[in-house]
């Protein structure tokens, strides 16, 4: 992997990781469009370690927030330790259904290219349903959640459910999520924002669990300094550029661009494997 390909992908995954768009489909899209060789683990390591960051960095005040609510008992901070709570609570079905999944995501990934691309326009057709779908059931709910603060628990475990599912290539997890909150009465700026937060300890645990599985013990190589650096680098910027232009996006339209977007991308992949 050169500088180049590290950029490209880097720009790939920050806009696409919180665009309800799937960037793991993008992912596997991106190379396969360009002709390239699909990256290792160890550059997957990197691109969640920098989207990972990017949350971190734009949700700052938000998540010390929370974190402080976790160590104290101060009543002011009630609010804030229940939100801690239901966000970690919510992260349990999350992983339990990741882990579940991984064995079949892993089969996807040892598939030839062509097969990964059918795979991912397959997908990305379901995340324009759930898109779609979240923004019809909206337009009926009655009262909406102001805030993820005032989320109940049996959403936030469905929500958490979303989150798990979106393992496979091309169904988005920002997507699921924001769909599900959605769905389930949250302003959409809040569901968005209640999806982020939430992605913080799921993609923290898999980071980790990359390094120390798949780096470390497995000795999967990262690539050279230069392409880790660039990639590194353009996903946090990217990618916390991305938030920055989605929830206020989202505070006044509807999802259902996205919902096109992919639809479009799926269908157009399909249709041209059809063709050619």
């Amino acid at each position: 992997m050169n500088a180049f390909q590290a950029f490209i992908l880097g720009i790939t995954q920050g806009v696409t990781e919180f665009l309800p768009v799937s960037s793991d489909g993008h992912l596997i899209l991106v190379p396969a469009l360009f002709g390239w060789k699909r990256f290792g683990l160890g550059f997957d390591v990197v691109l969640h370690a920098a989207t990972l960051l990017a949350t971190i960095v734009y949700f700052r005040h938000d998540v010390a927030r929370l974190l402080v609510a976790l160590v104290t008992r101060a009543p002011e901070r009630a609010r804030d330790r229940r939100l801690a709570l239901v966000v970690l609570g919510a992260t349990v079905p999350s992983a339990a259904l990741a882990l579940g999944l991984e064995p079949l995501v892993e089969r996807v990934d040892g598939l030839p290219m062509s097969t990964q691309t059918t795979v991912a326009a397959v997908f990305l057709l379901v995340t324009a349903a759930l898109l779609a779908g979240a923004e019809a059931i909206a337009t009926r709910v009655s009262k909406h959640i102001p805030s993820a603060e005032d989320i109940s628990w049996p959403r936030a475990l469905i929500i958490g459910v979303a989150q798990g599912f979106a393992v496979a290539p091309g169904l988005s997890r920002s997507g699921t999520t924001m769909a599900a909150g959605v769905a389930l009465g949250l302003e959409r700026e809040e569901a968005a924002r209640f999806s982020f937060l939430l992605s913080i300890p799921i993609v923290a645990a898999a980071t980790a669990k990359k390094v120390l599985i798949d780096v470390v013990i497995g000795g999967e190589a990262l690539p050279g300094v230069v392409p880790v650096a660039v990639g590194l680098v353009t996903t946090a910027v990217v990618g916390y550029g991305a938030i920055a232009l989605l929830l206020p996006y989202v505070r006044k339209h509807s999802l259902y661009v996205f919902a096109i977007y992919t639809a479009v991308v799926g269908t157009a992949i399909l249709v041209t494997k059809l063709l050619f």
